[in-house]
């Protein structure tokens, strides 16, 4: 999620994650990584935060700190896309997969479940199925 620069300390566990999401002082940076990384909108990274995207538009334009409920969402999507990148072992590879229907999902795109946390945690167990070989 951009370590340090994007948060303002060094992370290295899931409590100094969470200290830091209390305080505010996780960047809308780290937004910003994750919209690149997955090639996100606007429109769609608003969806996943719930908020408007005329408000995501407003936290890059000002430089926000993200709200804790935003911060813990960004970790999430973060931990699907570090999982992804490792399971395909290629980001170009994780990024089609997202965006394909998948059968597991009911035909549906993985990228359209980044937007609930079950969602996030049902690619979290098809993420590591794949990595067993038990899906495509």
């Amino acid at each position: 999620m951009g370590g340090a620069q994007n948060i303002g300390r060094d992370i290295h566990t899931r409590l100094d994650f969470i200290k830091a999401s209390r305080e505010g002082a996780v960047s809308i940076a780290v937004v910003k990584s994750i919209q690149n990384k997955i090639h996100l909108t606007n429109k769609m990274m608003s969806s996943i935060l719930e908020i408007s995207e005329s408000t995501l538009q407003r936290h890059i334009k000002e430089d926000r700190k993200l709200k804790k409920a935003e911060s813990e969402t960004a970790y999430e999507v973060s931990k699907v896309i570090a999982k992804g990148i490792e399971v395909f072992e290629d980001e170009n590879d994780f990024n089609e997969w997202l965006y394909t229907k998948n059968t597991a999902l009911g035909e549906e795109r993985p990228i359209d479940w980044l937007d609930s946390s079950i969602g996030r945690e049902q690619l979290l167990d098809l993420l590591v199925s794949i990595e067993h070989g038990m899906y495509s």
